[in-house]
């Protein structure tokens, strides 16, 4: 567990992820719960469209040549990869809070592509502050502190479940 504290004007309006980058066997997958909001972002900037969670994209691999962003309203998330789990939860208080995948299977960049996963709690619920709207970023209250914590655990399980085993794409 880490605590984190920042301090500044109140107002002031910010974005935080923990960026964890994962090498990831085909067939693994994130744990979020089913129906949570998700914006996916798949032409990498700002527009996104609405759909729930996993909206396939629970599973990662194998490589197909797609890459997708996508913001998940949620303060969990568990990423299973053969009998490895890891967890991960952000807490903030009264900031909105996230969980951003990056799952790039081959898909970018244009020239010279290679596979990439990304998990990330996140403070805000956006990749850039620029297309944050209301509510979207985290904000400094009147007492110009923000404090958070961010909980990782891992652990091994016995044996692989068979929900875990098989592939597919993600579509919204």
């Amino acid at each position: 567990m880490a605590g984190y504290r920042l301090t500044a004007e109140p107002g002031y309006r910010f974005l935080w992820a923990a960026h964890a980058l994962l090498d990831l066997a085909p067939g693994a997958r994130t744990g979020i719960a089913d129906g949570a909001p998700v914006r996916p972002y798949p032409d990498g900037g700002d527009r996104w469209t609405p759909c729930a969670w996993p909206s396939g994209l629970d599973r990662i691999g194998p490589d197909d040549g797609t890459a997708v962003g996508a913001v998940v309203d949620t303060r969990q998330v568990s990423v299973h990869d053969g009998t490895a789990v890891l967890r991960q939860a952000v807490e903030a208080g009264d900031q909105p809070v996230s969980v951003a995948l990056w799952r790039n299977l081959g898909g970018f960049p244009e020239h010279g592509p290679y596979p990439s996963v990304g998990v990330e709690p996140v403070l805000g619920r956006v990749f850039g502050l620029a297309a944050a709207g209301e509510g979207d970023a985290a904000v400094v209250p009147a007492g110009g502190v923000v404090r958070w914590r961010l909980t990782v655990t891992a652990h091994t399980m016995t044996d692989v479940p068979n929900n875990q085993k098989g592939t597919r794409t993600w579509s919204c």
